[in-house]
This record gives structure tokens, sequence and C-alpha cells, in this order.
């Protein structure tokens, strides 16, 4: 059964909703250090929060793939890499969620010792759980929306928005683009979900390539019928 251009849109709404209210509420050290804010992460009041926040994390980016099964139907032959983009974008990011909450599991199962690593420690595994959790998927999400403005027919602001956004998830690592993409990823599955349902639309490739009513081509399959 097709996925809709509804539940399309309200995958990408939970993804782009859910993945930066995720990184705002788990409180995982990233960016410049802060052995305070290190310290708050692995305190006993921190890690149920992180850990559940993990999970929010986690099922945030599964909304990667219902839009990903509908919008493959829109861009052609570049269909497929779009869907594996966005395997590759959950994945990553499901695992990213769970390196980030797994330092607080292991401060809590691990006692004193483990709380007592060092903090610099403790910090590099929280920003490279960062990065995989959060930039890698943007990665992803940003070639598709690429794709997505090159191959998709869209109206011309909404491709260009879209291009800009993509290019945004791509160079997330640096941090102040997110704005950018996550703004789209919400209002391009707003448009999504809202936008008529029914077959998927013709790319711009296959619109333009097709044969007119009137060619020979056409002339000669009416005759052959």
């Amino acid at each position: 059964m097709a996925t809709s251009r509804r539940a399309a849109g309200l995958g990408l709404l939970a993804y782009g909703i859910g993945t930066p209210l995720t990184m705002a509420l788990i409180g995982s050290p990233g960016g410049d250090f802060s052995a305070a804010d290190v310290t708050a992460y692995v305190s006993s009041g921190h890690r149920l929060t992180a850990f559940l926040m993990a999970y929010v994390g986690g099922f945030a980016a599964l909304g990667l793939l219902p839009f990903a099964a509908r919008f493959r139907e829109e861009v052609g032959s570049a269909g497929r890499a779009l869907w594996g983009l966005a395997v590759a974008g959950t994945a990553t990011a499901v695992t990213g969620w769970f390196v980030v909450g797994g330092v607080a599991v292991a401060a809590t199962e691990g006692g004193a010792r483990v709380q007592g690593i060092a903090r610099p420690v403790i910090y590099l595994l929280t920003e490279i759980g960062n990065l995989v959790a959060v930039c890698g998927p943007a990665f992803c999400a940003g070639v598709i929306a690429v794709l997505l403005a090159v191959r998709k027919a869209m109206p011309v602001p909404l491709r260009v928005l879209t291009a800009v956004a993509g290019v945004c998830g791509i160079a997330a690592p640096a941090y102040f683009p997110m704005a950018v993409f996550w703004l789209w990823a919400i209002g391009f599955g707003i448009w999504a979900a809202l936008s008529r349902g029914g077959a998927a639309q013709p790319t711009m490739t296959s619109a333009s390539t097709s044969a007119p009513s009137g060619s020979p081509a056409t002339q000669t399959a009416v005759r052959a019928g």
C-alpha cells in the first residue's frame, strides 16, 4: 500500500520537531567544553531524562522512513538513492542517540568508577554521539532535499528553499546552518501533509521528455490500437 502524502508530511514533521526537541532537552555536552555541563549530564538526577530523551530522538528519526517511502516515487530514477539515504539517516540517528544515552546508562550501572572518569573523556563520547545522532542524519536528509529540489516538480520558491535547506543540512556540523534546515523540515512537512494526495507527481525529467499527444509516436500508437 502506497504511503500517503499526509503520512509522509507527518513523518518529516516528527523528525523536524522531535530532533531539535531532543537536542534541547537531553543536555548532552557538546560545543565548548564545560566540566560543569559534563558533571550535570551524568548526575543521578539527570540520567533518566537523558535516556528517555534518547528514545524520543530515536523515534523521531523513524519519521524519515514514511517521508522517503512516499517521495521516492516522485523523483524518478533517483528514488532508490533517496530511500537509501533515508534508511542510512535513520539508522545513524538511532545509533547516535543511543551512544549519547548510553553514557548516562553507563554512569548509572558503572557506579563510582565510571562516574570518576575524566570529564574530557565523557565529553568526547557525548560530542561524537551528538555528531552521529544529529549531523549524520541531517547530512542524509540534506542530500534528499537537494534531490527533491532537482528532480521533483514543485513551486519555484519552494524549490529554491529546499535546495538552500539541503545545503544547510549537509553543512550541519557547522551548527548555525541547522536552524534553516529544521525550519525547512517543519515547513515542508506541513506542506506535504496539507497538499492533495493521490498518485505521485511526475518528475521534471519524465514530464519534460514525455511525448505530446500529437507526436508521430502517439499517432502511431493510436493507429496500432
